[in-house]
């Protein structure tokens, strides 16, 4: 789920980064400072914003892979208006005003109280125990168009997929599997995706089972970062890295 506090470096990249010590390993505990550091071979990278809303993370990336290119994906009418205008100046972001699925066409879209819980899933009655008021309520459902990424890779002719950042409130499962095709071929390097712990969507995934998608499309978990927790101290979100199984491709 996007923060409310969210800046164009929200995780502080440009510091140096702490890092988890151990008899063993140090790794990083930012989770753009690992993406930098496993992409760092990849020349002129193409990176997949899926769930883009306004663009402060596809900014982020531009400045942390200069010679990329970033698609940004937003099916929501008024954030895209945003994400467009935000990203106007950068030639290398190019905006579409569609989300990512399984499937080419229309799909209800909840736009909520807050645009950054928007989502393909309705809202879960318990959500405001996991979130709090203000965030969740949906105000209306809309029709919005959405596209899978097999398709989008087939018409624009994209040849591969280097980063696949997935910020889609629930509906991960959903976009793995309309990159079906594409995961099959090998031609994804690296997701980066929000998984939600704690109920907030209705037909969320428990988070076993919200990992199963990666894993069954040729993923391992590489590590998490970035949780947030309940007023009680329970885990109710984290991103996560994927890379390929047994670290092909990386």
């Amino acid at each position: 789920m996007a923060r409310r506090d969210i800046l164009l470096d929200p995780y502080n990249v440009g510091a140096e980064c702490g890092a988890t010590r151990s008899s063993v390993v140090s790794l990083p505990t930012n989770a753009f400072t690992a993406m930098r550091s496993l992409l760092a071979r990849v020349e002129n990278p193409i990176i997949f914003d899926g769930g883009a809303f306004i663009g402060a993370i596809a900014k982020l990336f531009r400045g942390l892979f200069p010679t990329s290119t970033v698609y940004s994906f937003e099916p929501c009418r008024e954030t895209f208006a945003s994400l467009e205008a935000n990203v106007a100046d950068d030639p290398k972001i190019r905006a579409f005003n569609f989300g990512l699925s399984d499937r080419d066409g229309t799909q209800p879209f909840y736009l909520n109280e807050s645009p950054m819980t928007n989502s393909l899933l309705a809202s879960d009655d318990l959500a405001i125990l996991t979130w709090g008021p203000g965030l969740l309520e949906t105000q209306t459902i809309d029709e919005a168009q959405f596209r899978t990424i097999d398709s989008v890779l087939l018409e624009m002719n994209i040849p591969r997929i280097d980063l696949l950042k997935l910020d889609v409130q629930g509906a991960e499962g959903r976009v793995m599997s309309g990159a079906s095709g594409a995961c099959g071929r090998g031609i994804i390097g690296l997701v980066y995706s929000e998984i939600i712990t704690q109920p907030t969507y209705r037909g969320q995934k428990r988070f076993d089972k919200a990992l199963a998608p990666f894993y069954d499309s040729g993923f391992d978990l590489y590590n998490c970062y970035h949780g947030t927790c309940t007023s009680d101290g329970r885990l109710r979100a984290v991103d996560a890295i994927f890379t390929k199984t047994n670290g092909e491709g990386m």
